[in-house]
């Protein structure tokens, strides 16, 4: 049986199963990470209402904290972090910061559930889109005095949580094929012979 939180066996060269390997996993949710951001600026804006737009990276922090390890998981969620907070114009470093605490969450989570299921991960990615989305607020009305929070604060959250939640298959299933496409072309590690 499999570990909580690792993804299935993937079929390499020569039809031999084996597991993503970290190294991997953190390039492909990296590049995914850095696609979607730009794309969460050009081709997602059509979609956005109003404040309500898709958000890719808030998966993609869910997914590092399920499946790549502490040290590795904490370098390629900073650098999401980063991204966001250029894209975004915002206060700098406060992405960095709310990514970094949900992916706390989720490899603190990890110890005890499995992200494998669709549902679980839609329950996750709303519950830790709420929890971002209230971090950032806080963030910002703390370091931007003439910022005061919309009195329609609690329906967006629950809007934008329903919308991550309801796309996160979509983004999870996305990350996963990247993740395999490079672990197949990742080259196979050697075993050291006594």
């Amino acid at each position: 049986m499999e570990p909580p939180g690792r993804p299935g066996p993937i079929r390499g060269r020569a039809g031999l199963k084996h597991e993503a390997g970290r190294w991997p996993r953190a390039l492909g949710t990296s590049a995914m990470g850095l696609l979607m951001a730009v794309l969460g600026t050009t081709a997602f804006t059509w979609w956005a209402v109003g404040p309500l737009r898709l958000e890719p990276l808030i998966v993609l922090v869910v997914s590092a904290g399920y499946r790549l390890p502490l040290v590795l998981g904490f370098v390629v969620v900073m650098f999401l972090g980063y991204v966001a907070d250029l894209i975004s114009g915002g206060v700098m470093g406060l992405s960095m910061v709310v990514f970094t605490l949900i992916y706390v969450i989720c490899q603190l989570a990890r110890l005890k559930l499995d992200i494998a299921s669709w549902p679980f991960q839609m329950l996750s990615v709303g519950v830790l889109t709420v929890l971002a989305h209230l971090l950032t607020a806080g963030g910002v009305t703390l370091t931007v005095p003439s910022y005061v929070p919309p009195a329609n604060l609690p329906l967006l959250l629950v809007a934008q949580a329903l919308i991550n939640a309801l796309t996160a298959p979509l983004f999870f299933g996305l990350n996963e094929a990247l993740v395999n496409m490079l672990a197949r072309l990742w080259p196979a590690q050697r075993k050291a012979t006594p």
